[in-house]
């Protein structure tokens, strides 16, 4: 079985909203990084994310959106580093913002996992 190399997560805020969360079941595997991309919706305040698990405990703590895009630095380089076993975990994708959007807030995050291309083309 073929197993994926990238897991994306979208999440949307509306227009009015400061907050939104999404929660996800990755695959069985190792996810070796992450980043976010968002659309350039207004918002007069500080847009922060989170990542963490089920239970509360916080693999990325609830910092600047900013953080966690890609560095375009290589593929790999490029990403916030996890090293997360997702072993069938449920996982919490947060965004929240010290204002209201002025405009439907759009975020993907992207789960990287590690597979033959990551351990030797990147």
């Amino acid at each position: 079985m073929h197993k994926k190399l990238i897991e994306i997560v979208d999440l949307t805020i509306s227009s009015g909203s400061s907050s939104g969360t999404v929660k996800i079941t990755p695959q069985a595997g190792l996810v070796i990084g992450c980043s976010v991309y968002q659309n350039d919706a207004a918002n007069s305040g500080i847009v922060k994310a989170s990542f963490k698990t089920d239970s509360g405990e916080e693999i990325v703590p609830l910092v600047p959106i900013e953080d966690l895009r890609s560095r375009e630095a290589g593929y790999r380089e490029g990403l916030m580093p996890l090293y997360l076993e997702t072993g069938g975990k449920t996982f919490t994708f947060n965004v929240s913002a010290s204002a209201n959007f002025t405009a439907d807030f759009n975020a993907t995050l992207v789960l990287v996992y590690e597979n033959d291309y990551t351990k030797n083309n990147c």
